[in-house]
């Protein structure tokens, strides 16, 4: 049986450009600005604005993940170690965007 391309990506087996620049960089931004739309549509405390960021927040651990794992699926080493430099910052900036926008979330709620 073959695995999905989640599953690959997840345990390193697909190329690095592929998970970094479609899935993780196209794919983030489709997202956030999906979150970004809710956001200027006045939907800040509803539950579609709730769905869409736990997407958001599952598919960031996807990708970190899969970007991590996937870095040295190229033939120079230093794009593995820019990959995962770069996947600490993105790390640490999708929690601090997403923790700031449940923060929001659950203040409009109130």
């Amino acid at each position: 049986m073959r695995e999905s391309f989640v599953a690959s990506y997840w345990k390193g087996h697909g190329p690095l450009w592929k998970v970094y620049w479609l899935y993780g960089v196209l794919g983030s931004n489709v997202l956030g600005a999906v979150l970004l739309f809710l956001i200027r549509q006045g939907a800040l405390g509803t539950f579609w604005f709730q769905v869409v960021w736990l997407l958001l927040a599952a598919y960031t651990v996807w990708i970190v993940v899969s970007v991590w794992r996937c870095a040295f699926n190229v033939d120079n080493p230093v794009y593995g170690h820019m990959a995962r430099a770069l996947t600490v910052a993105w790390a640490i900036n999708a929690l601090m965007v997403l923790g700031f926008l449940e923060l929001q979330f659950l203040q409009a709620i109130a």
